[in-house]
């Protein structure tokens, strides 16, 4: 699933960075707007039932075609709300460009309501070479449709047309994929309405964290203001889109299955705490570290104010990450209640800091806010995980020593070459602060690896892969 996600994400990297030459901020920040205000109407009808049937442990045919059904329904209705609302929210922008965009987003909404539901089986059977195919393909199809489309038109339609020829591709493509043609049912809803009302809930929880911040943005500041922080967000949050989302998604049938043994899901838990901590911390440090290069050498000058927002996404998204895969442990117990609570004190602190920071810093102060925010909630968020599975201070600890300590010696390490080195050509010096970063918290964690005795983990599972005899040596045990 990682490499699925790696796979898929850097396609888009490599897209976002073709198209941030080609086009402006404005740009970024009008399909912003619309994406989120198309997001906003698809939160009533995002129950999450394909999660429903991977927690369950059998699924009938009805089961699958109540979903499919429920999904059809609601696109059709969604695309009719868009549709209506487009002259509200033009005129309350005071921007004609936002109208015709919704309308095409309201196509959008029938095409992922045809989905075919029953591809949710390549993550319940862990099938993640089916998986990859059904991602990939269609990302594949729509980068050089965007592409294509940012070069001829060069503008806002380019990321319009793309988002709308991507989900006609997924769409077909997963009829493509697996032989189960679904039909009109209603029979099982009520059942798997009862497991995902909680994860409706958290949605919207999730809506409003995440998209009425940028819907507030775009109306008291500027649609380029909200493009600066679209981009901001979408490199500030690579370690979890590109790391932490793949590894929970993959973890969560894990999970689901040893939901009745807790001795099974703690050290699956801490596992996996381990693994995306030792490939988010580095990460998002290293974005933090190098913005300043990394901004004008790929994306070019007109982005240069958003390097001091990037950094403190990044930061922020390093504690978002390394808490990110909790809630997955209350959804696969049966627990999607205690995930909403959660999701829901967060949000009460993020717009804590928000509203005043915003009045106060601009676009600097939601970097603010979501820092603040972040590292008020990341020790009431372990303590609750910790107090569910009863899982050990010390175990948590050992979890996390490695790439905490590896991490900020790794910082310190970027911070010497900047201040002592200053080559002329900005990629070079760029690739000399990237390098030194990885070297420095490699050999760093393979030093605290072998001074605990080399216990299972992340680095014994790479050493093991590589087939090197007689390493690693005989470890101490797995994770606490």
């Amino acid at each position: 699933m990682l490499i699925t996600r790696l796979s898929i994400k850097s396609i888009g990297i490599v897209s976002s960075l073709f198209l941030a030459r080609l086009l402006t901020p404005e740009d970024f920040g009008v399909v912003a707007i619309t994406v989120a205000i198309y997001a906003f109407i698809e939160l009533f009808g995002a129950l999450a039932l394909g999660t429903a049937l991977i927690q369950q442990k059998t699924n009938t045919l009805d089961d699958y075609n109540s979903a499919w059904t429920f999904n059809v329904l609601f696109g059709f209705v969604a695309a009719i709300s868009l549709a209506l609302i487009a002259p509200l929210v033009a005129s309350f922008y005071a921007d004609p460009r936002l109208q015709s965009v919704l309308y095409v987003l309201a196509f959008v909404s029938v095409l992922s309501g045809f989905h075919n539901i029953s591809v949710i089986d390549f993550h319940r059977n862990l099938n993640f070479r089916k998986v990859l195919q059904l991602q990939l393909v269609p990302k594949i199809i729509s980068f050089g449709v965007t592409l294509a489309l940012a070069f001829t038109l060069r503008n806002y339609w380019a990321l319009v047309f793309g988002v709308l020829s991507n989900q006609l591709v997924v769409m077909v493509y997963s009829y493509i994929m697996h032989p189960f043609r679904p039909r009109v049912c209603f029979r099982s809803f009520n059942k798997l309405f009862k497991f995902s009302r909680w994860l409706l809930l958290n949605n919207i929880v999730n809506f409003i964290n995440d998209k009425v911040s940028q819907l507030v943005v775009g109306k008291a500041l500027s649609p380029a203001s909200l493009g600066l922080l679209s981009m901001s967000k979408e490199i500030g949050q690579l370690p979890s889109s590109h790391i932490a989302v793949p590894i929970n998604v993959a973890t969560f049938p894990v999970y689901s299955r040893f939901q009745d043994n807790p001795v099974e899901l703690r050290k699956a838990y801490l596992n996996t705490a381990a693994l995306t901590a030792s490939l988010t911390i580095p990460t998002s440090i290293g974005i933090a570290m190098v913005a300043p290069l990394l901004v004008p050498v790929l994306l070019g000058q007109q982005w240069l104010s958003m390097i001091p927002l990037l950094q403190l996404l990044a930061l922020s998204n390093m504690f978002f990450s390394i808490t990110s895969n909790n809630s997955y442990v209350y959804l696969a117990a049966g627990k999607p209640h205690i995930s909403f609570i959660i999701n829901f004190s967060r949000l009460l602190v993020f717009f804590a800091l928000f509203i005043p920071l915003l009045q106060y810093h601009g676009l600097i102060g939601i970097g603010e806010a979501r820092l603040g925010s972040t590292l008020l909630m990341v020790l009431i968020v372990q303590a609750a995980v910790m107090r569910f599975l009863k899982l050990p201070v010390i175990a948590l600890l050992t979890a996390f020593i490695r790439p905490v300590s590896a991490g900020l010696l790794m910082a310190l390490a970027v911070w010497t070459v900047q201040i002592t080195t200053n080559l002329s050509i900005p990629l070079l010096q760029l690739l000399l602060e990237t390098l030194t970063g990885v070297i420095s918290y490699g050999m760093v964690t393979l030093v605290i690896w072998h001074l605990q005795g080399y216990p299972e983990g992340f680095e014994h599972n790479i050493f093991s892969r590589l087939n090197v005899k007689g390493f690693p040596p005989a470890t101490t045990g797995p994770l606490p």
